[in-house]
């Protein structure tokens, strides 16, 4: 909590690449902070995959080119 007003949601994980990155939200209420939470956890997880999965298609095309 924030302040009487105000929940901040925080979310820490390492992006495709390795790298640390943070996400924040924020709610009026602790309920609609964890809903808003879960959403975006799900949805930064749904990314990085997808992220992985195209770095993989490029990195396995780019070592067919080179053979």
């Amino acid at each position: 909590m924030i302040n009487d007003h105000l929940y901040e949601g925080r979310y820490s994980l390492r992006n495709a690449y390795g790298k640390r990155e943070s996400h924040n939200i924020y709610a009026k209420t602790r309920e609609e902070c964890e809903e808003k939470l879960a959403a975006m956890i799900a949805q930064v997880k749904a990314d990085i995959k997808a992220e992985k999965e195209r770095l993989k298609t490029v990195n396995e095309s780019f070592s067919l080119d080179i053979r």
